[in-house]
C-alpha cells in the first residue's frame, strides 16, 4: 500500500491564454524526470531515484481529465483551498509531458492567490498515487522505480514544491493508500516479483532473497541541502517507533513493518495500541483483569479501568474490582457509552438513548473516532469467552499429543514405531547403517466460528448478558467441539493409512468383550507387550491411561487400579496405580454396552494426536463495525483438527 505523492511541476501563462472574463492558465503538471526519494529499508534510509513513465498506456487521465481541482498547497480539507479546477477535456500528453489548462476562480476568500499564481510567484505541484511500479536494479548506483501505472488526482500551487511536510497527505485525513504491484528486476532480466496486498508483504525472490518495502509516506529528498534534515528526521521517527515496540515487547518484526512502511509518529503509536488489544484477543496477557495502567496513554488505562467494572458487574466472584474501576462501578451501559463519548469530544446534548448508543457504536459515518467504546465491549466480551473456554474441562489433554501446525494444507505425520536394533561391532569392525521404517496419516486444520453482535438495543436495555453470557457459552461450545472431534475417533473408529479401522483384529488392539477385571486387564497388558514396530522388532509400550464413560466402567476401573490392604495374598490388586483413570461422558454409547478404552504415555509412542494453528491456540476474536446488524459484531474463530496416528499405543474393548 502507497501513499499519494507529490512532484514538482511547471506554471505557464502564455498570453491570450485568458477567455471571456475568465482568468486561464496552462500548466505542464509533469514531464515525467527522474526524482530522487528515500525509503527506510532494513538497513537504514535508502535511497532510490523515481521515473514518471508519461505515456497513454501509464497514465489514468480520467480523474484529470474529468475536472480536477486546482488547490493552494495540496490541502484537501475544506472549500477556502480550492484556487480553480482543470478544464474537462483540456488534459494532453505531448513529447513526454503532461500539460492541462487550469480555470482560476473569482472568488474573494482565493484573490490573493490568484494573483500570486498569475504573476507566476509559486510552483506547481502534482498529486498522484501509483498502482504499479517496475523497480530496476542498478549496479554501483541507485535503484529506478519506474511508475507505469499511475493517476494525477490534483495539481496545486506551493511555494517550495516538494515540501516534507505536504508530501503525505494520509497524515491529514486524505486517502491514505492504494494498492500498489511493485514488479522488481534488474538491468539485464527480471529476477523476482514483489506483491503487496492489504499491507502484507510478500517476498518472492527465484534467485535470492531482495528486501523490496513498499513505503506508505516516501520521503521525497531534494538534490541539495534540505535532504540530510529529512533523514535525520526519518531516524529520529524510526528510533521513537522503534523505542515505543520494545517497551510494550511487540517484536522486532512488527516494529520493523512500521518503519519499513514509513508511517508517521502518531499513526505508529495507533498501530501500538491497536497491537496490544489483538494481544488482549489472542490470549497473550492473562485473562484475570489487572489494576488499570496508562500503558502507552491514556485511552489504554480508560479502557482497561471500564472493562474491568463491567466484568466485576458479570462476575464480582470471578473478576476483582480494580481502585481505578469503582468510579463505573454503577454506571448502566447508555450511561458509559455517553462517558466515553464525552472524552472523545462529542457534544450529546439533546440526544436520546438510541442516538447515544449509535454514535457510541457506529459513529457518524466513521468521521471521527468512537474506538473507546466498541472495544471496551468487545474486550469484555473476549475475555468472558477465553474463560469460558479455558475453563470447559478437556479431558483428553491428558492422554493426546498437542501439536501446531503452520497452515491449512494436509499434514503428513510419520509413524516412527521403533528404531532398528543396535548390532555388535567386533574390533576393527564398522558400524553398519540402520533405517527406521515409516507410516504415514495426513490430516489439516479446519475453521470452525460464529458472530456475536453487540447492537443499540443492548446498551438502551443495558443487556450485559449480550456480550457475558452469550460469548461465555461461544467459549464453552468451543471447548466441547475439541472434545467432541477427539473422543469421536474413539468411537467412531476410523480408517488408518493402511485401509484398516484403527480398533482392528489385524492391528493386535481389540480386546475380547468384557467388564474391567484383572483378567480383562491381562490380556490388554499383553496385547500392548505383542506390538511390533514397522521394522518387524517388539517395540515394548506400556499403558498408561484407562479411558473409561461413567457408570460401571468408571466403578469398575476405579476399584481395579486403587492401592489396597488386602489380608491375603488373593486380595492383592495387581494394577494397584499402575494405570490413571480418565472419565468422558462422551463414551456413553447410544445403545449397548459401555466399551472402555486403554492408550499408552503419548510422549513415548504417538496414539491421537490434535493441532491448533500456529500462534492461535484457542479461539480467536476479531471485532468489526456491523454490516447485517446496527451495531459492532464479533466473530470467534476457532481452527483445530484431530487424528489417530498409531493404532499400536491404544486398545478398545466393547465392555458388557
Amino acid at each position: 500500500m502507497l501513499p499519494l505523492l507529490e512532484r514538482a511541476a511547471e506554471l505557464r501563462v502564455p498570453d491570450g491564454v485568458a477567455g471571456d472574463g475568465e482568468q486561464i492558465v496552462e500548466v505542464v503538471w509533469t514531464t515525467g524526470a527522474t526524482v530522487r526519494r528515500v525509503r527506510w529499508a532494513w538497513e537504514g534510509p535508502e535511497e532510490y531515484d523515481e521515473e514518471l513513465v508519461v505515456d497513454p498506456g501509464s497514465v489514468r487521465l480520467g480523474r484529470l481529465n474529468g475536472g480536477a481541482p486546482f488547490l493552494d498547497s495540496h490541502q484537501g480539507g475544506g472549500l477556502g483551498a480550492v484556487l480553480g479546477s482543470v478544464i474537462p477535456g483540456s488534459v494532453r500528453l505531448e513529447a513526454g509531458s503532461g500539460v492541462a489548462r487550469v480555470r482560476l476562480t473569482g472568488a474573494e476568500d482565493a484573490r490573493a492567490a490568484v494573483r500570486r499564481v498569475l504573476e507566476k510567484h509559486v510552483a506547481i505541484s502534482v498529486g498522484y498515487r501509483v498502482f504499479r511500479y517496475e523497480v530496476v536494479r542498478r549496479e554501483g548506483g541507485r535503484d529506478l522505480w519506474r511508475a507505469v501505472d499511475w493517476e494525477p488526482l490534483e495539481i496545486s500551487a506551493v511555494a517550495i514544491p516538494a515540501d516534507a511536510g505536504a508530501r503525505i497527505r494520509a497524515e491529514r485525513g486524505i486517502e491514505a493508500v492504494n494498492r500498489c504491484r511493485i514488479m522488481v528486476g534488474n538491468v539485464e532480466a527480471a529476477d523476482a516479483a514483489v506483491e503487496q496486498e492489504g499491507g502484507m508483504l510478500e517476498q518472492r525472490i527465484d534467485a535470492g532473497v531482495v528486501p523490496v518495502v513498499d513505503q506508505r509516506g516516501d520521503a521525497q529528498v531534494q538534490e541539495g541541502a534540505g535532504g540530510a534534515d529529512e533523514v535525520e528526521e526519518v531516524r529520529r521517527t524510526a528510533a521513537e517507533i522503534l523505542r515505543l515496540c520494545a517497551r510494550h515487547e511487540l517484536g522486532q518484526e512488527f516494529a520493523a513493518d512500521l518503519v519499513g512502511r514509513g508511517v508517521s509518529l502518531d499513526l505508529a503509536r495507533a498501530a501500538v495500541l491497536d497491537r496490544l488489544a489483538e494481544r488482549d484477543n489472542h490470549g497473550a496477557r492473562t485473562v484475570e483483569p489487572v489494576p488499570a495502567q496508562v500503558r502507552g496513554g491514556p485511552d489504554l488505562g480508560y479502557r482497561d479501568a471500564v472493562s474491568s467494572a463491567l466484568l466485576h458487574r458479570y462476575s464480582p466472584g470471578e473478576f476483582e474490582l480494580p481502585a481505578a474501576s469503582r468510579e463505573f462501578r454503577g454506571l448502566s451501559l447508555i450511561e458509559l457509552a455517553r462517558h466515553a463519548l464525552g472524552r472523545a469530544g462529542r457534544s450529546m446534548s439533546g440526544m436520546s438513548k438510541i442516538e447515544v448508543a449509535t454514535e457510541a457504536l457506529l459513529g457518524r459515518a466513521g468521521l471521527h473516532s468512537t474506538g473507546d467504546f466498541p472495544f471496551i465491549l468487545a474486550n469484555v466480551a473476549n475475555k468472558t469467552l477465553r474463560r469460558a473456554y479455558e475453563t470447559t474441562p478437556r479431558t483428553f489433554a491428558v492422554w493426546a499429543r498437542q501439536r501446531t501446525i503452520a497452515d491449512f494444507k494436509p499434514v503428513s505425520v510419520t509413524q516412527l514405531a521403533g528404531a532398528p536394533s543396535l548390532l555388535a561391532v567386533p574390533e576393527s569392525g564398522e558400524f553398519t547403517y540402520g533405517t527406521v521404517g515409516e507410516g504415514r496419516e495426513v490430516y489439516g486444520l479446519l475453521t470452525y466460528g460464529r458472530i456475536v453482535g453487540i447492537t443499540r438495543q443492548v446498551l438502551v436495555n443495558d443487556d450485559l448478558d449480550a456480550f457475558t453470557r452469550v460469548p461465555a457459552a461461544y467459549g464453552a461450545a468451543a471447548a466441547d467441539l475439541e472434545s467432541d472431534i477427539v473422543y469421536s475417533i474413539l468411537t467412531g473408529n476410523p480408517v488408518m493409512g493402511d485401509g484398516q479401522a484403527l480398533f482392528h483384529a489385524s492391528h493386535g488392539n481389540l480386546g475380547t468383550a468384557g467388564a474391567i477385571s484383572e483378567a480383562s486387564l491381562s490380556e490388554a497388558y499383553r496385547l500392548f507387550g505383542a506390538q511390533r514396530g514397522l521394522e518387524g522388532r517388539l517395540i515394548g509400550v506400556l499403558p498408561r491411561f484407562i479411558i473409561v464413560p461413567p457408570g460401571a466402567r468408571s466403578v469398575e476401573a476405579r476399584k481395579n487400579v486403587a492401592a489396597t490392604t488386602p489380608d491375603a495374598v488373593a486380595g492383592v490388586n495387581a494394577f494397584a496405580n499402575r494405570l490413571e483413570v480418565v472419565e468422558e461422558a462422551r463414551l456413553i454409547p447410544a445403545s449397548g454396552a459401555d466399551p472402555w478404552f486403554i492408550a499408552a504415555d503419548p510422549a513415548r509412542i504417538d496414539t491421537v494426536e490434535y493441532a491448533y494453528l500456529d500462534g492461535q491456540q484457542g479461539v480467536y476474536t476479531e471485532v468489526r463495525q456491523g454490516f447485517e446488524v446496527d451495531g459492532i459484531e464479533i466473530k470467534a474463530r476457532h481452527d483445530f483438527a484431530a487424528k489417530a496416528i498409531d493404532w499400536r499405543g491404544l486398545y478398545r474393548n466393547a465392555g458388557v
